[in-house]
């Protein structure tokens, strides 16, 4: 179906108001739930309960959104996902300003270090998509039905636009430098509902809106096909939009009883990944626009609910992240997931309080550090993942109620949904740099103090190996060794070499995560001859 044309963009403020109802966060409601969002090639979906809200799980019908960025995306769980409290915002639209004014939001406040950032939004911000080119980061705010924009550099909300009725998921397309919004629309009006809105970057305003298939919650688009791709939760379908031509050109059914909730494409493989609430994941051939296989995901023996899938470009693999209930209390996973697979039965357990039930409920994938991202809502974590290695490398603390997660690789940042909060955590990653000279000399019997140090976020475990000068020793610092002491007498004239390495768990594109610096210690005057030989001057 042809997309509707809008004539005047949908420009709105922000949010900041609360309503009745308790949203995802830590707050259960009798109606609470979540949303959720989706970049460039990853989407997010959601989690049910009885009637509460996502936080600690309850309920039939309240449940959980999603997410995805460029290379991240969310899962979920529930059917009938957040209708219940997104009901709620139509109360507020007739406050916001009239269409044209955007409105811009206070500056993000830096932790001390300078690479955390945490930046006010709109209410229940469920979602969030990067653009690395031109620097902005989009933030769908659910219980405002509005998408924030926020210059990645200033780090500050520069604009707020009013998108259509309870938005959950938000996907980037870099090349034609547009942003798409699946709405599950005001639910009163059912020619209204089920929809995603495409909206111009370089004019901030509403495009088109198209009609899809029922409970639309992951997006994810796709730059070298122009098509964008939507997870239709309740038609068990998901459906295919032309970008040129500017309507849904296919509608590909997932089986009957399958509930598509999260979406990821990888350009470089022509696959868009699917994932199923009851923890099947689904592989769509673009060429095709066929189901052309599917993945059990099953790290334990217990039923596993996925909430998120992420495309792992250049490698052709998936990683999802999953939980289930074991023992009193959930565990949460994030697994990497083969092609060629059938089942996936492993995965890395990420961290998760013992007070708390803890959910791995947002992931994305940075290929160029080999790093994965994890969001914890239970624990208020975002976990880094190693994923040369499959195993935890950081756990780092968010604000709370953490949702959804976007990682820009150009950049190196991180960038995540703070549900309860109404806030967006920035994360400024890079792997070690040494950033002291490798050579020293010292004087014999002199007391002396050096350091070795370096840069990069998270900060880096040290080890040393290596003989040192008689009379000194090394201490391990937080992204430092500390030498010192007074070198012997004895030892004039010689070369002493030490190995320095530091690892923070981010690494290179091929898997480097341990970083070395040669230290060449001299003590004394040192001449090294072409044979070698070591004489003292």
């Amino acid at each position: 179906m042809p997309g509707s044309r809008v004539g005047s963009g949908l420009v709105g403020s922000r949010g900041g108001r609360s309503g009745d109802q308790g949203s995802r966060g830590g707050r259960s409601g009798d109606q609470g739930s979540r949303g959720g969002r989706s970049g460039d090639s990853g989407s997010r979906g959601g989690r049910s309960g009885d009637s509460g809200s996502r936080g600690g799980r309850s309920g039939d019908s309240g449940s959980r959104g999603g997410r995805s960025g460029d290379s991240g995306s969310r899962g979920g769980r529930s059917r009938h996902i957040v209708w219940a409290v997104l009901l709620a915002t139509s109360a507020f639209v007739a406050g916001w300003p009239v269409a044209g004014e955007a409105a811009t939001g206070t500056p993000g406040t830096l932790t001390e270090s300078g690479n955390q950032a945490t930046i006010p939004v709109g209410n229940l911000p469920t979602s969030v998509a990067v653009d690395e080119i031109r620097g902005a980061v989009w933030v769908v705010n659910s219980r405002d039905n509005t998408l924030s924009e926020i210059s990645a550099s200033r780090r500050v909300v520069i604009a707020t636009l009013r998108v259509g009725a309870n938005p959950v998921d938000v996907a980037v397309d870099q090349k034609t430098a547009t942003v798409w919004v699946t709405c599950l629309g005001p639910f009163d009006r059912p020619s209204a509902d089920n929809t995603v809105d495409e909206v111009s970057e370089t004019s901030g305003r509403l495009i088109a809106s198209f009609k899809v298939g029922a409970a639309p919650f992951g997006i994810t688009a796709d730059p070298r096909t122009g098509t964008v791709w939507v997870a239709d939760s309740d038609s068990s379908a998901v459906s295919e939009i032309s970008e040129a031509r500017q309507a849904v050109v296919a509608v590909i059914h997932t089986g009957p009883g399958t509930q598509p909730a999260g979406v990821a494409v990888d350009p470089d493989t022509g696959v868009v990944w699917v994932a199923n609430l009851g923890g099947l994941i689904e592989k769509i051939s673009e060429a095709s626009r066929s189901v052309t296989g599917s993945i059990k995901v099953r790290p334990n023996s217990a039923a596993e609910s996925l909430n998120a899938i992420a495309a792992y470009q250049g490698t052709g693999t998936a990683w999802a992240a999953s939980d289930s209930y074991v023992g009193g209390s959930y565990v949460s996973r994030a697994s990497v997931v083969p092609q060629a697979a059938r089942e996936v039965t492993g995965g890395v357990v990420v961290s998760k309080p013992t007070w708390f039930s803890n959910v791995a409920d947002g992931i994305a994938v940075d290929p160029a550090t080999s790093t994965v991202w994890v969001t914890e809502s239970g624990a208020n974590t975002l976990t880094m993942i190693s994923a040369g290695v499959r195993a935890v490398a950081r756990n780092l603390s968010t604000g709370a109620g953490p949702g959804a997660v976007a990682v820009d690789s150009r950049n190196g940042t991180a960038w995540v949904t703070d549900n309860t909060a109404g806030t967006v955590t920035e994360y400024s990653y890079s792997s070690p740099k040494f950033t002291t000279k490798s050579t020293v000399e010292l004087v014999p019997g002199k007391r002396v103090s050096l350091q070795v140090h370096t840069k990069g976020f998270p900060i880096a475990i040290m080890t040393v190996e290596g003989a040192l000068p008689p009379g000194m020793r090394a201490r391990i610092g937080e992204g430092t060794v500390g030498i010192s002491g007074r070198p012997a007498v004895s030892a004039r004239g010689r070369v002493f070499r030490v190995s320095v390495s530091a690892d923070n768990g981010v690494g290179t594109a091929d898997g480097q995560y341990v970083f070395t610096q040669q230290l060449v210690i001299q003590v004394g005057k040192v001449h090294i001859t072409r044979t070698g030989v070591q004489r003292q001057r």
